[in-house]
């Protein structure tokens, strides 16, 4: 029996991908040896300290922190978009450590505050104000520009290095869900909300539910009732990238090409992104082999309050920075406090409920899960 072709690994591994983006972190399938740059994305420069009256030490000043990458850890962003205004509705970083069998995924909100020269200083409108932007310049695929700007905000601020970047549009996601057969879900809680504008009508009843696309998508969007608005629906998305996983598990392997073809077909008209065949140097383990308990799934550490009228969620930057350093970091080194976020793009000191906010002593574990633990004991999601 002949092996999958090369164009056939790649269209895979661009499949999973896809996947990865509409919260189903399967972004570890092949083994990427990417041609990445040795430079450090972000500036590891923490200024000259002030001499201290009483310090008589003769003993030269620490030498800089080195941050040298580790063999074979990657990060993804993953970027999912409205179907007209371009916005930013999902927005994920994916970590494969490949020696230690690992997958790290964390979402953030699309709610999230970080002022990079926006009127309204959230995430989702940051990918959509670059988008324009190229688009205005007559770029040639201002959606790759726009996704490479936004890696390298993250890149500069939070302290990570991203590899590769993946953007992909609602029209795929129906498509990919019906590959695969559909997903199996205990739903918690009635959904009903329509929005004639999106043509988004939404009608699910509590309890086991075979979701096909169309109902997939309204039960990944939905979020009209949660307590907690956009962190419920990004809760939901766990339940549905834990019971996704489990499907595609059971649905996807290389011997199994049909399943391989149908999803392959329903991405390549609806994703952007920078990994080409090149990319791929051989063909490892399918890491859907990767033991549950070894992906873990969280929210970026924060909390949604509003100020100036406008709600935000913000970031908690001692919770976030042990996040980073904890399933993010690529490097031999810890990322300090004194480099993370320095120009504080996701704090406004000046504004009182956000600097509380951003400043607050918070756990770093909140919203964190183990996929094997969501298949076993869901998740609780509070709603009206």
């Amino acid at each position: 029996m002949y092996g999958p072709t090369r164009g056939q690994q790649v269209a895979v591994l661009c499949v999973v991908l896809a996947i990865t983006m509409i919260t189903i972190a399967a972004a570890f399938v092949f083994l990427y040896k990417p041609n990445t740059s040795p430079e450090i994305p972000f500036s590891t420069d923490t200024g000259t300290q002030p001499a201290q009256p009483d310090d008589s030490s003769d003993d030269p000043p620490a030498p800089p922190i080195q941050y040298v990458a580790r063999e074979d850890v990657y990060n993804f962003l993953i970027i999912g978009h409205d179907r007209t205004a371009k916005l930013a509705d999902v927005i994920m970083l994916v970590h494969y450590d490949v020696p230690a069998k690992s997958v790290s995924v964390m979402q953030i909100p699309r709610d999230t505050y970080v002022q990079v020269g926006t009127n309204v200083p959230k995430i989702n409108v940051l990918f959509a104000a670059y988008y324009n932007r190229a688009a205005a310049d007559r770029v040639k695929n201002p959606t790759k520009v726009a996704a490479e700007k936004l890696a390298e905000v993250l890149e500069q601020n939070l302290c990570i290095q991203i590899q590769y970047t993946a953007v992909m549009n609602l029209d795929g996601f129906a498509g990919i869900v019906n590959a695969i057969g559909g997903v199996d879900i205990d739903i918690p809680y009635d959904m009903d909300y329509d929005d004639p504008d999106q043509d988004l009508h939404i009608h699910l009843k509590a309890g086991p539910t075979h979701l096909t696309g169309e109902l997939a998508e309204g039960f990944v969007r939905f979020r009209d009732s949660y307590v907690q608005a956009d962190i419920g629906r990004i809760n939901a998305q766990k339940l549905f990238m834990a019971a996704f996983l489990d499907k595609l598990k059971s649905s996807v392997s290389i011997t199994n090409l049909s399943v391989i073809s149908n999803l392959a077909s329903e991405v390549v008209s609806n994703l952007t992104t920078d990994i080409t065949a090149a990319d791929v140097t051989y063909f490892g383990k399918n890491a859907l082999s990767v033991d549950f308990s070894n992906i873990t799934l969280l929210t970026i550490p924060g909390d949604t309050i509003k100020s100036g009228g406008s709600w935000y969620y913000v970031i908690n930057r001692a919770a976030t920075l042990s996040s980073i350093n904890s399933y993010f970091n690529i490097y031999n080194n810890e990322i300090t406090d004194s480099i993370f976020d320095k120009n504080q793009v996701f704090n406004d000191p000046t504004a009182e409920e956000i600097a509380a906010a951003y400043n607050a002593d918070k756990a770093a574990l909140e919203n964190e899960f183990k996929v094997d633990d969501v298949l076993d004991n869901s998740i609780d999601i509070p709603h009206n």
